[in-house]
């Protein structure tokens, strides 16, 4: 009878198939010197007797790994999309992904986990973690024995990095709203914490001056719909003359419209919502929402292309974003009252000039 509770070695293998322990290293390291009769023979015994190979000391007697790191931020729906397109760009390299979370955005944080994967030989990590410029550079100097790829980073700061120019969206979306005939906006950022937050909230305000929007507040939320919903509800308590909320990702800005809903605030009749990011279910609220576009598979497939490739200089990669028009953002109704009122004022006037003209005659 056979002891299930013992684990079954590369020492049991090469004596149930009759051959050296060595030979049976070669066929699990894919190594050409072994004839096909003799690699059946072990594979074959393998499968009767069940034999899981030890990955991590394969990758320690040699030093190297055919693994690659993610780091990521949380389980939000964004953040598990992006761990979905990293792997799959990195099975079809032939490569496997582990992911790790960070607990907090902390550089003590994403620095032991680092740490964790330096120690099971994994040398190239993707980070998806929102740092400032001077924690991804100590990053960056302390583990200059690997490969560190940034996905969440200034786009100026001078790591490797694969990110996303955070000026094209903002941009296309206050034409957006000022070709609309908004004037009044509110902003909902991310948090404050977060550097990624603090560069769409500097951009969003900078392009709102520069075309003479009124930035009647701004509320942070965590990211998560519950914190759009309520920072919705404090902007509508708060001022009345708001007709345009801007709003840092797509989770927050479909909370946002679920408080507007709530308070019986038509969107986009009486305000207008954009969000950022165009994730999955953003096309399915109700409205439908208008949204900046982060081409996430496209980033996935660059960042896995570029930390596999050796011979790479290290160049970072700024993508483009873009402004996707959707059915939560449209003409301002304030406006659309006001030309009617116009229209109006100009028909009567223009009757009773006539009027005046047939009683002069």
């Amino acid at each position: 009878m056979t002891d299930k509770t013992k684990k079954v070695t590369m020492h049991d293998v090469a004596k149930h198939a009759g051959v050296s322990y060595q030979t049976v290293s070669r066929v699990l390291n894919n190594s050409c010197n072994v004839s096909n009769q003799t690699r059946e023979k072990i594979e074959k015994a393998i499968t009767q007797l069940k034999y899981v190979p030890n990955v991590l000391a394969q990758q320690l007697s040699k030093q190297t790994s055919n693994y690659i790191g993610f780091i990521n931020v949380g389980y939000s729906l964004a953040s598990t999309v992006l761990s979905a397109e990293l792997n799959k760009y990195v099975l079809e390299a032939k490569y496997k992904l582990v992911i790790s979370i960070a607990n907090d955005l902390s550089l003590e944080c994403v620095d032991k986990l680092i740490l964790d994967f330096k120690s099971q030989c994994i040398d190239k990590i993707i980070i998806n973690v929102p740092l400032s410029n001077e924690d991804a550079i100590t990053l960056n100097q302390k583990h200059d024995d690997i490969r560190i790829l940034f996905l969440d980073v200034d786009p100026f700061c001078p790591v490797f990095n694969v990110t996303f120019n955070p000026s094209d969206g903002a941009v296309a979306t206050i034409k957006h709203l000022k070709d609309l005939g908004h004037k009044n906006v509110a902003l909902i950022a991310g948090p404050d914490i977060s550097i990624s937050a603090r560069i769409r909230n500097k951009v969003y305000l900078d392009v709102l001056a520069s075309n003479n929007l009124n930035v009647k507040t701004i509320v942070s939320g965590d990211w998560s719909c519950e914190s759009g919903f309520s920072a919705a509800m404090q902007i509508v308590y708060e001022h009345k003359d708001i007709t345009a909320i801007l709003v840092a990702n797509d989770q927050m800005a479909i909370g946002a419209i679920a408080a507007l809903n709530e308070r019986q605030i038509a969107v986009p009749q009486d305000i207008s919502v954009v969000g950022y990011d165009n994730t999955v279910d953003s096309a399915y609220s109700i409205p439908s929402l208008t949204t900046v576009n982060l081409n996430r598979p496209l980033q996935c497939k660059i960042a896995v292309d570029k930390i596999l490739d050796e011979n790479s200089s290290g160049m970072s990669t700024v993508l483009p974003t873009e402004l996707i028009i959707r059915k939560s953002s449209d003409k301002c109704l304030s406006s659309i009252k006001k030309d009617s009122i116009q229209t109006i004022d100009t028909i009567l006037e223009l009757s009773n000039n006539l009027k005046s003209m047939l009683l002069n005659k």
